[in-house]
């Protein structure tokens, strides 16, 4: 394969590697991306697979388009197929599957769905009160789940009369339609299989348990190669589990395991630091992370009484990162409350969004709008954590952590995990001055 010193060892022995099912377990930072493109690449020069027989599957369609531009850099080629796991199943129903293939699938955009629910949602007003709509379609699910349990089951049902009555299908419908084809053994599904031998999929622990059983009928005829980190498993709310990364040798039995534990992003102590909360986590494959990265980072916490505290930090953070510098926060709801006490909205992310991406300087926010209780469920706390740790290993050069000041009379998550940070100094706003 040309042009191996653009990689690793660990990445070259992933690379060359001829099993049938591969698990790659990428560490934050690690070049997983990079690797994947590697992959592409050495099948692509030795002509391993037809390139119409490979498939790319990746969560977003944002993800989706910035690896088919890494695929066109590296290899010039521009026909693989990189899609969601909702548009693979749209382009196969439509191709394949005896209804479909005549007219295509009515597909309800999320925004369409999100209209319904808010239309649905205003009609009952009085029983939801002050509570933001978007709630009932946001990561607070969980909560929404556990106080309005009548009122979502009601709102479900009615979601599907209407796409019943109007012929609509969702993104959500088109796993099902696939999945339903292939556990039937349905003529066209064997079709769709059969035009595939190689499947790629990213950030592998967001899969739920649909998409596992796809896979694993696709693996009749297909070589499957997974990356991801069980560590930043963060999509619980839309029914997304780590267990089949946890447990992917008993799910593709005969796999191998690779492990990508260099860190090419974060300085050294910001990779011990955003360690802390996933080392308290029973559910997870242990792993120590390689800094390449030498030097000495900016790290500690800083107690606020209020969001305005937070303005002499943010003015002097922003200079010495060149604007790439964010507010890390659990929700959305949190995000207005920081706009409302006057921190600008450019500078502001919810943790989910920001996955996947680096800043020079990083503050997470811990001081409030966090989605469970101290009391909560194992795997629910397990989730939040590592949430945290997304937020935390974003970081290349500052980490700062934001708590509040006085703890509060109840005991809260935001105390709980601030706690993890308390041997870490409290830093000054002069401090945000040093280089780095």
């Amino acid at each position: 394969m040309k042009n191996k010193v653009r990689y690793s060892a660990a990445q070259q022995a992933i690379i060359l590697e001829n099993s049938r099912f591969v698990q790659v377990v990428a560490a934050a930072g690690s070049g997983k991306t990079s690797t994947m493109v590697g992959i592409l690449e050495r099948i692509l020069q030795e002509n391993l697979f037809p390139e119409e027989s490979i498939l790319v599957l990746t969560f977003s369609r944002k993800a989706a388009g910035e690896i088919l531009e890494r695929i066109r850099k590296a290899t010039g080629n521009d026909k693989i197929r990189v899609q969601t796991f909702h548009a693979y199943c749209l382009y196969a129903l439509s191709r394949w599957h005896p209804r479909f293939s005549v007219q295509k699938p009515k597909v309800l955009s999320p925004e369409d769905k999100n209209r319904f629910f808010r239309e649905y949602l205003k009609r009952e007003k009085f029983k939801i009160g002050g509570i933001p709509y978007e709630l009932f379609w946001d990561e607070n699910v969980s909560y929404i789940r556990e106080n309005f349990s009548d009122l979502l089951e009601n709102l479900e049902f009615a979601y599907q009369n209407y796409k019943n009555k109007n012929g609509f299908v969702d993104f959500e419908d088109l796993v099902t339609l696939f999945l339903d084809g292939l556990k039937s053994d349905h003529e066209w599904t064997r079709e769709a299989k059969q035009s595939l031998q190689k499947i790629l999929v990213d950030e592998f622990q967001d899969t739920d348990l649909e998409q596992l059983a796809f896979l694993q009928f696709l693996s009749e005829s297909a070589s499957i190669t997974v990356v991801g980190d069980d560590s930043q498993a963060i999509y619980g709310f839309r029914g997304a589990t780590p267990e089949p990364f946890l447990k992917f040798k008993e799910f593709f039995s005969g796999s191998v395991i690779h492990f990508l534990n260099t860190n090419y992003r974060s300085l050294p102590e910001i990779i011990r630091v955003s360690d802390i909360p996933i080392q308290k986590n029973q559910n997870r494959i242990k792993k120590e992370v390689i800094p390449a990265r030498d030097g000495k980072a900016i790290v500690g916490k800083i107690p606020m009484e209020e969001i305005t505290d937070l303005i002499p930090f943010l003015i002097r953070a922003i200079p010495s990162s060149q604007d790439n510098v964010r507010i890390l926060c659990r929700s959305n709801f949190r995000i207005g409350e920081y706009v409302r006490s006057g921190i600008p909205e450019k500078y502001l992310m919810t943790i989910h969004a920001s996955k996947g991406l680096e800043f020079h300087t990083v503050f997470v926010d811990l001081a409030d709008g966090w989605n469970a209780r101290p009391d909560s469920l194992q795997k629910t706390i397990e989730e939040e954590r590592r949430i945290l740790y997304v937020a935390l290993s974003r970081a290349e050069n500052k980490l700062l952590i934001l708590g509040a000041a006085k703890k509060s009379r109840r005991e809260t998550i935001e105390n709980e995990f601030f706690s993890y940070f308390k041997k870490l100094k409290t830093i000054h706003p002069n401090d945000l001055l040093k280089s780095n």
